[in-house]
């Protein structure tokens, strides 16, 4: 998360996934890699499978995850893909930095 941020690179889904694979050894991000570059690019992709929290639960189906939350695990906070850091704080990559969060509306862990 400590690079700037770039469409398809280094944003909100590959920050948090980057993270996610390097604790758990699983990418819920690894179909998707290289499908997008540009903000336009990625709001294709997410209207193709049918919106933020469709493409979450799929990437996450595909990986394999299960339902909950934990440290370590992914969430879907808005739009934004984030990593539970500590029980009740999320962190996300966004366009001028980090955010935290202190809730998502759905969660996975490995």
């Amino acid at each position: 998360m400590h690079r700037p941020f770039e469409w398809g690179r280094s944003d909100c889904s590959t920050s948090a996934c980057d993270v996610f694979a390097a604790l758990w050894g699983v990418d819920p991000l690894a179909p998707w890699r290289g499908a997008y570059d540009s903000a336009l690019s990625a709001a294709r992709l997410i209207h193709r499978m049918g919106g933020h929290e469709a493409l979450a639960i799929e990437m996450a189906r595909r990986a394999g995850l299960r339902d909950g939350d934990a440290i370590g695990a992914i969430g879907l906070a808005g739009r934004t893909l984030v990593i539970c850091v500590r029980p009740g704080v999320w962190a996300g990559k966004t366009e001028t930095g980090l955010a935290v969060v202190r809730a998502v509306d759905r969660a996975w862990h490995a």
